[in-house]
C-alpha cells in the first residue's frame, strides 16, 4: 500500500555488514509460497524490491543485517530504503544517509514510535507519557504535526502517497473509533460494525484511499471482524463467514488485503483477500502453529510471521499468490 511500500535499492551503506543466514526454507499453499527468512522474530514490511524489515533486522536476498543508522526497531520501509521505526523510545527516521530523531509531539510527553510511512519520507505514528493520553502525529520536512481528535487519546497507523492519514481516535468516554485524516488534516470518523458502538480501528491506506483495519461487532463484548471501509465511511467484514477473530493489517492498490483471522474451530490464521476474490488463509505448517501477515507490497508480496507451539516466531514473506 502508499504507507509500506517503496522503491530504489536500500541505500549505500545498508549492505556494509550484511552476514549469512540459515539457508531459507520454502513450502506451497493454496495462497503462494511460503519462504521461512530464517530471521527469529516477525518481519514487518516489505518494499517494492522485496527488502524486508523485521523488528530489529534488514533483510534482503537471503541475507540479513543489523538495522542502519543504529535504529532500535523498525516498523516500515519505503523504496528509497528509507525506514522509520525507534531509537531510544523515540520515533526516527533513518533518510538514506543519516538517522533523524523525530522526537516527541509534545513537550510532555516521554515517549514515540512510527507505524507509518510513505515515499516522500512523511513519517506518522503516535506519542504520550505512560499513564496519560497519545497523539497521533505526523512528521514532514522536519516538523512534527499533532493531528485533531476527540479529546482522548489518538494514534497513526499508516499513511499514503497523497498525505491520507488513518489510525483511532477516542473521547474522554466511549470506544476506540477509527479514523481518516485528509491531507489538510481534517478528522472523518469512520464507522463500526453491529451497533456501532464496539471499538475500531483503521490499520491502513493505499493510494487509491481505500482504508482497512478491524471492528468490534457490538457495544462491549463480540467478534472482533476485519474490515475494509466504503468510500461513505461504513466498516464491511471481509474475513469470511464464521470468524470469530479478525484484522486486516495491510493493502496495496491493487485492492489485495491481509491479515489475520481466527475461526470458532480452528487457530489463528495470517489471511490474503483479494478485490473480487474469497478469503485465502495462510496453510499452518505444524499442529501449533499460528501466524500473521502484517504487510503487502504493489507486487502482492506480504510479509509476516509464523509462532509455534513453543512460542518462538519466524519471519516469513509469502509469494506467487494468485
Amino acid at each position: 500500500m502508499g504507507t509500506h511500500i517503496r522503491t530504489v535499492a536500500v541505500a549505500v551503506g545498508l549492505v556494509a555488514g550484511l552476514v549469512g543466514v540459515a539457508a531459507p526454507s520454502q513450502a506451497r499453499s493454496d495462497t503462494g509460497t511460503v519462504l521461512d527468512l530464517g530471521v527469529d522474530e516477525c518481519a514487518q514490511d516489505v518494499n517494492g524490491l522485496g527488502v524486508v524489515v523485521t523488528t530489529t533486522h534488514l533483510y534482503r536476498q537471503g541475507r540479513t543485517s543489523a538495522l542502519p543508522g543504529g535504529l532500535d526497531t523498525a516498523a516500515r520501509i519505503n523504496d528509497h530504503g528509507q525506514v522509520a521505526g525507534t531509537d531510544d523510545d523515540v520515533a526516527a527516521l533513518w533518510d538514506g544517509r543519516r538517522l533523524v530523531r523525530i522526537g516527541v509531539a509534545d513537550p510532555a510527553d516521554t515517549y514515540s514510535y512510527a507505524t507509518g510511512l510513505n515515499g516522500h519520507g512523511d513519517v506518522v505514528g503516535t506519542s504520550g507519557r505512560y499513564g496519560g493520553r497519545t497523539r497521533a502525529f505526523v512528521w514532514s520536512g522536519g516538523t512534527v504535526r499533532v493531528l485533531p481528535d476527540l479529546g482522548g487519546s489518538a494514534g497513526a497507523t499508516g499513511v499514503n502517497e497523497t498525505g491520507q492519514v488513518v489510525g483511532y481516535v477516542r473521547a474522554a468516554t466511549g470506544p476506540q473509533r477509527a479514523a481518516l485524516w485528509e491531507a489538510d488534516g481534517t478528522l472523518v470518523v469512520l464507522g463500526a460494525l453491529g451497533d456501532g458502538g464496539g471499538h475500531s480501528l483503521a490499520a491502513a491506506i493505499n493510494d487509491r484511499g481505500e482504508v482497512v483495519g478491524y471492528s468490534y461487532t457490538k457495544t462491549g463484548n463480540g467478534p472482533m471482524r476485519a474490515v475494509r471501509w466504503s468510500p461513505a465511511g461504513t466498516a464491511e467484514p471481509i474475513d469470511g463467514d464464521g470468524t470469530v477473530f479478525g484484522q486486516a493489517a495491510d493493502v496495496n492498490s491493487r485492492g489485495r488485503v491481509v491479515g489475520n483471522l481466527q475461526l470458532a474451530d480452528g487457530y489463528q490464521q495470517g489471511f490474503v483477500r483479494d478485490p473480487q476474490g474469497d478469503v485465502r488463509p495462510l496453510a499452518r505448517e505444524g499442529d501449533g502453529d499460528t501466524s500473521v501477515l502484517n504487510a503487502v507490497n504493489e507486487s502482492g508480496t506480504a510479509v509476516g510471521c509464523v509462532f509455534a507451539e513453543d512460542g518462538s516466531e519466524r519471519a516469513i514473506m509469502l509469494y506467487g499468490s494468485r
